[in-house]
């Protein structure tokens, strides 16, 4: 809002709140959905524009033939009008078109076909939480419709990202393994004719629009084949404040000590990619982040003439010296108040992660997700149990590791004895079981035990290697460690924590996908790229990825035309996913883009499985802090 500000926009108001007249012109950004009326008859888009037409309304009691009765004054002398998707034609002629004052005023009605929220440089979102909750309803016969509306929705959300890319895709998609509507839905989201159609409809409105010479591969994968996923406490910055600490999109609000160490206060903190040690460190290992932030903050104090004119360090205060301490003093003031930020969040995270239970939750949940142990060993959710169930019965254990815990072990045991049941009902509260037997409108088991969950063994190879690489590069630190000691000199640790094993399905295919080996038949094409060139991962030059990738880095080929992959999640995703898409671009030098319908946690997870039996408005997680006056 800041940069609007700045720009000379002298308010920013909400269109659905009470405004007062001013004699300026309006610029109006309204965020429509392009769709015909719902189910219930009513539409959204319609309501909006109402609103819009009524800041110009002349009046119901004026009469502009004869010019009598009460005329009302418009509340702004022009109108720049933006919406972010296709304006129905019914509805321009049905409801901007009648208000003539409106028309007279109306200078610009554009469609900018940003239809998305570009929540960080490689994550997009289409702002709609809670679609697991819908595709649950459809399995139960009670939602198709609505399903069948979201998916149409989600495919005008698409094409606006494709023309604002400049993208017309190869398309992949996750085929159906089960009967699941889920799996059926994100079927027809992949169907071609339908999201070929919208685009061409879009694109043949732009004249100048083209498409990038070198198309990129859409990727569209089900939420509901890898729940562990949202499951699984893992351990990077970023998780830690959504899962843990409840970051609401990029909104943090945390109680920290007061200036002076006098009392408690709450600090709201927005976190973006503006900040420099966030866009850094989000997607390092929690430990990892404090470490390197100490580190960080002693050598910037170390350079800067600010903290050595505050310890007295005897500096030649000449007219020189002087005018380069009061050109750092903005510089220091700034870093020490993001050095201090990041501090006060670590501190109260690791406060939350240190309360009962908690670190011993977290390493059972990566053991049931992985299959292995932080050794290497396999274990099984049966060897498991009795940990698993000792945690449950405690009643200082915290409510949503709880249900992580049991709705984890019900899938990777492929479903639950008469005995485990029993346990439940006995040591869970009543809508706990609710959620639990929920899974199985996910087409999970919950009865008796059939097939055990498994990981795909190119998953878990990937996995286990990347636990080798971790236990090698930490005893390799501890030797240094010893060796720093031995000679007096101070050492960084990286904590490269064992715990931090856990690679998200979509990791390992993502990986796949760029060295061309992911399988057509679980990951049939939809348009597949000509046949000259190969299954859609090289240039049209004909090089792949996989080949002389580290020269390409070194001669900066290819930076000006990166190949580009765009993966959607139907249903959410989680921090670690969106930290494993930087992680594989990076490695690869390829560029992609992840994107879902929304951010999606445990508790919402819960809530969903729940049936409506937990409120969504519902608090499971006491970290969060929901009222502040900041």
């Amino acid at each position: 809002m800041s940069d609007l500000l700045e720009r000379g926009f002298v308010a920013i108001q909400n269109i659905k709140n009470a405004r007062q007249s001013i004699d300026l012109p309006a610029t109006y950004f309204l965020d429509v959905t392009g769709q015909d009326d719902d189910a219930s008859g009513h539409n959204e888009d319609e309501k909006m524009l109402k609103a819009l037409i009524e800041d110009f309304t002349e009046g119901k009691d004026w009469d502009p033939v004869t010019k009598t009765g009460k005329l009302l004054k418009k509340k702004y002398l022009r109108a720049y009008v933006h919406v972010t998707s296709t304006l129905q034609k019914t509805l321009i002629a049905k409801v901007l078109a009648t208000e003539r004052r409106f028309v007279a005023s109306c200078r610009a009605l554009n469609e900018i076909n940003i239809d998305f929220l570009a929540y960080e440089s490689r994550v997009f979102l289409l702002n709609q939480p809670y679609v697991l909750d819908t595709l649950m309803r459809s399995n139960t016969g009670g939602g198709m419709g609505e399903s069948t509306r979201l998916i149409d929705r989600i495919t005008k959300q698409l094409v606006s990202l494709c023309v604002m890319l400049n993208e017309k895709p190869y398309v992949r998609f996750e085929k159906p393994t089960s009967n699941s509507n889920c799996e059926k839905l994100l079927e027809m989201l992949a169907s071609t004719n339908n999201f070929e159609a919208m685009l061409r409809e879009a694109t043949d409105k732009l004249p100048n629009w083209k498409p990038r010479p070198n198309p990129a591969t859409l990727l569209f994968l089900n939420r509901t084949t890898d729940m562990a996923a949202t499951l699984v406490h893992h351990i990077g910055y970023q998780s830690v404040l959504t899962n843990v600490l409840g970051m609401q999109g990029d909104v943090l609000r945390v109680e920290v000590d007061k200036k002076g160490g006098e009392g408690k206060e709450i600090k709201s903190y927005v976190m973006s990619e503006d900040d420099d040690i966030w866009a850094r460190q989000r997607h390092k290992h929690f430990d990892a982040v404090k470490n390197e932030l100490y580190a960080e903050m002693t050598a910037f104090k170390q350079k800067s003439l600010s903290q050595k004119v505050k310890e007295g360090d005897g500096l030649d205060m000449d007219p020189k010296t002087m005018l380069k301490v009061v050109k750092d003093i903005p510089k220091y003031r700034e870093m020490a108040r993001q050095f201090n930020k990041h501090n006060s969040i670590l501190n109260a995270a690791r406060a939350e992660i240190n309360k009962p239970g908690r670190i011993q939750a977290m390493t059972m949940l990566q053991d049931l997700a992985c299959g292995f142990d932080s050794t290497g060993s396999s274990v099984s959710p049966q060897s498991l149990w009795s940990a698993i169930s000792e945690l449950l019965a405690k009643p200082d254990t915290a409510y949503l590791d709880k249900m992580q815990l049991a709705l984890l072990y019900v899938i990777a045991r492929g479903g639950m004895t008469s005995k485990e049941e029993d346990f439940f009902e006995s040591n869970l509260q009543p809508e706990m079981m609710t959620v639990i037997k929920g899974l199985s409108h996910l087409d999970i088991n919950t009865k008796k035990p059939k097939n055990t969950y498994s990981v795909v063994r190119g998953h878990l190879d990937m996995m286990k290697a990347r636990l080798t690489k971790i236990r090698n590069a930490k005893k390799i630190e501890t030797e240094k460690e010893q060796d720093a000691k031995r000679k007096g000199q101070s050492f960084t640790k990286k904590a490269h924590y064992i715990g931090y094993r856990y690679l998200p399905k979509l990791h390992w295919v993502c990986s796949q996908l760029i060295e061309e080996k992911l399988d057509q038949k679980a990951y049939p094409w939809n348009n597949p790229p000509p046949k000259s060139g190969s299954r859609g991962m090289s240039r049209a030059t004909g090089f792949s990825v996989r080949r002389n990738r580290h020269k390409r880095q070194q001669s900066g080929m290819g930076n000006g035309d990166k190949q580009r992959v765009i993966v959607f999640v139907l249903g959410g995703i989680t921090p670690a996913e969106m930290a494993s898409v930087y992680e594989i671009g990076d490695q690869y030098n390829v560029e992609i883009i992840i994107g879902s319908t929304d951010l999606i946690t445990s508790e919402e997870i819960v809530k969903c499985l729940s049936q409506g039996e937990i409120k969504r408005d519902q608090d499971l997680n006491p970290a969060v802090i929901q009222d502040t006056n900041v």
